[in-house]
C-alpha cells in the first residue's frame, strides 16, 4: 500500500514471536524462531519510517505473538522505535501485551521509559491444571508475580485476560478465576469463550472427537458468571467480552469497535482506511526481506464495497453495549439504515433482543448473549 497524506490515528503493531504456539491460538505467532527476531525489529523500523509524519497516534497496542518474548535489550529497540517514530503529543494510550512468564523488572523500566501506560496481560485463568491443557509456558503464581512486577514498575494501567468455558472447567473453577483476577485489582478484564478456530490443534483434537465440542448453554453459564462477579466488583460491561472499571475502556479496541481508521505495521497486521483494508505478509522472514528490498510487505489489500462497510459498522458496533448510532452510520456509508434494515430491526426489538432508542440502536443483555445470531441478520 502506498503512503498518502492521511493520518492515522490509531498505530497497532505486531511482534509474531512467542515461546510455545498455544493449540487455540490462529494469531500470526511463530515459537521456535528467534534467530529472526534482530532482522524482524530491523525490518520493524524500516516500515514504521514508511509512514512517518502520516501517524499522529491517539492509542498504540503493540500485539503478539508475545511483544514481551526475548531478552530485555530486543524490546527496548523495537518499542523505543514505536514511541520515536511519530508525533506523540497527542498520544492517549500505549498498550502492550505481555504474558506473565516472559516479564521481569528490566523490562517493564524499559516499557514505561517508553511511554507504555497499559498492559494486557494473558493471565487466561488462574488454575495451573487448566493452563497446562491451554498449553501456556506460566503459572498461576508466574500471573501475580507478574502483576506485582507491572505495579511496582509503574504501569498506570492493567487488563487481565481470561478464556472462558475451557474443557474440564467447571463453574466453580471459573468463579474462583474471575474472583483471583479481581483480587489483582485490575482496572480492566477481558473475558472471552475459548473458541475452536479453523487450523487450531485445538480444532483437530475436537474433529477427532478427543476434546468435546463448545456448547453455547455452557458457554453462556461461564460467562454469565464472569459478567455477575464483575458487575458486583464495580466493572462496567462496555463491550460483549471486556469489563471497565472507573471508565478505564479499552481506546485502541473500541477504535476496532467503531469500525475507525487504523495502521497495522509488521508481519500480518492489517490496516483499515476508509473503506480499503490491506494486509501484510505472515512470515516474518518474508515481512523482512520485502522492507530489505524497499518493498511494500504486502500480502493482499482489497475495496469493501459500502453495503459492507454498513455491515462491519453494524456487526462491530452492535458488540458495544451502547451499540450504534443509526444517523451516525447511515451519514457515514450513504445508506439509510433504518430503510435498508427496517424489518430486522423490528423484529429484533420486538423479540426483546434490541432496543432503538432515538437514534441509538444497542441490544439488550439477552441479544448480547445471541449477539452472533442477531449481527446475521444484518448481513447484506
Amino acid at each position: 500500500m502506498t503512503a498518502s497524506d492521511a493520518i492515522f490515528e490509531h498505530l497497532y503493531v505486531h511482534f509474531p514471536f512467542c515461546a510455545r504456539k498455544c493449540p487455540y491460538c490462529d494469531f500470526n505467532s511463530h515459537a521456535g524462531r528467534d534467530d529472526l527476531i534482530d532482522r524482524y525489529i530491523d525490518a520493524l523500523v524500516l516500515e514504521l519510517e514508511r509512514w512517518a509524519g502520516q501517524v499522529r497516534p491517539r492509542t498504540i497496542f503493540v500485539g503478539g505473538g508475545t511483544p514481551t518474548h526475548g531478552d530485555a535489550s530486543a524490546l527496548e529497540r523495537y518499542i523505543d522505535a514505536v514511541r520515536d517514530a511519530f508525533d506523540a503529543a497527542a498520544l492517549e494510550e500505549f498498550t502492550i501485551e505481555a504474558n506473565p512468564g516472559s516479564l521481569d523488572r528490566a523490562k517493564v523500566r524499559a516499557l514505561v521509559r517508553a511511554g507504555v501506560n497499559r498492559v494486557s496481560l494473558g493471565v487466561q485463568s488462574f488454575d495451573d491444571r487448566l493452563l497446562e491443557m491451554l498449553g501456556r509456558v506460566h503459572n498461576a503464581a508466574d500471573a501475580v508475580r507478574g502483576v506485582e512486577i507491572l505495579r511496582a514498575g509503574g504501569i498506570e494501567r492493567l487488563s487481565v485476560d481470561l478464556i472462558l468455558a475451557t474443557p474440564g472447567q467447571s463453574l466453580a473453577d471459573q468463579e474462583r478465576d474471575v474472583a483471583r483476577a479481581i483480587d489483582l485489582d485490575p482496572e480492566h478484564v477481558s473475558a472471552y469463550v475459548l473458541t475452536f478456530e479453523e487450523g487450531t490443534a485445538f480444532t483437530r483434537l475436537m474433529e477427532e472427537g478427543r476434546m468435546p465440542a463448545p456448547e453455547a448453554e455452557r458457554d453462556l453459564a461461564h460467562l454469565h458468571v464472569v459478567c455477575e462477579r464483575l458487575a458486583a466488583a464495580g466493572y462496567e460491561r462496555y463491550e460483549i467480552s471486556n469489563f471497565a472499571r472507573g471508565g478505564r475502556v479499552c481506546l485502541h479496541n473500541l477504535a476496532y469497535w467503531r469500525n475507525a481508521n487504523w495502521l497495522g505495521v509488521g508481519a500480518g497486521a492489517h490496516s483499515h482506511r476508509d473503506g480499503r483494508r490491506w494486509k501484510n505478509v505472515d512470515d516474518p522472514a518474508a515481512y523482512a526481506a520485502a522492507l530489505e528490498r524497499s518493498d511494500a510487505p504486502l500480502d493482499w489489500e482489497e475495496h469493501v464495497p459500502p453495503p459492507s462497510q454498513l455491515f462491519e459498522s453494524l456487526m462491530m458496533g452492535l458488540r458495544l453495549a451502547d451499540g450504534v448510532d443509526v444517523n451516525e452510520l447511515s451519514s457515514r456509508h450513504g445508506i439509510d439504515v433504518r430503510t435498508t434494515y427496517e424489518d430486522v430491526i423490528r423484529e429484533h426489538v420486538a423479540g426483546g433482543r434490541a432496543v432503538l432508542d432515538g437514534s441509538r440502536l444497542f441490544l439488550t443483555e439477552g441479544g448480547l448473549d445471541l449477539a452472533n445470531r442477531v449481527i446475521r441478520d444484518f448481513v447484506p
